[in-house]
């Protein structure tokens, strides 16, 4: 009796180890919390990667820059302008401002006048506005 007890503790415990891995097996091969882990940590360095990869584009930038406005004399001019806005003395500046054409303002030439006829005022919502160099504080860079 002693032998047929070892025989069949053997056989199912066989039996046991052989479940436990049919069971297991298919769930670590095809996901589980795991794999959703990882999928989720691997998105994760891609975002992080992507950020790291933008930042290091933006610091690029930023050193040429520096280096332009170190070495290059029109540089701080430039971003004066750019910037802040700024124009030197006596500079006349146009800005147009975004709109509609004005009301009879077609792709055709305009008319010239008459001689001796008065030009028509035409007011614009559209045009272009003319500032002195007065119109800005703080005057050249």
């Amino acid at each position: 009796m002693d032998r047929s007890w070892r025989r069949w503790t053997l056989r199912l415990g066989t039996a046991g180890v052989i479940a436990v891995v049919a069971a297991v097996w298919p769930y670590r091969l095809l996901g589980g919390p795991a794999t959703d882990q990882l999928d989720r940590m691997r998105g994760e360095l891609d975002r992080t990667r992507e950020a790291a990869r933008a930042e290091r584009e933006q610091i690029a930038e930023l050193r040429r820059e520096i280096e332009a406005l170190k070495n290059q004399p029109g540089a701080i001019e430039d971003l004066a302008r750019r910037e802040l806005g700024m124009i030197m003395p006596g500079e006349l500046v146009m800005r147009f401002e975004p709109g509609e054409p004005p009301a009879g303002a077609s792709a055709a030439p305009a008319p010239t006048p008459e001689a001796g006829a008065a030009p028509e005022a035409v007011e614009s919502s559209g045009g272009p506005t003319v500032s002195g160099a007065d119109d800005t504080a703080g005057g050249a860079p």
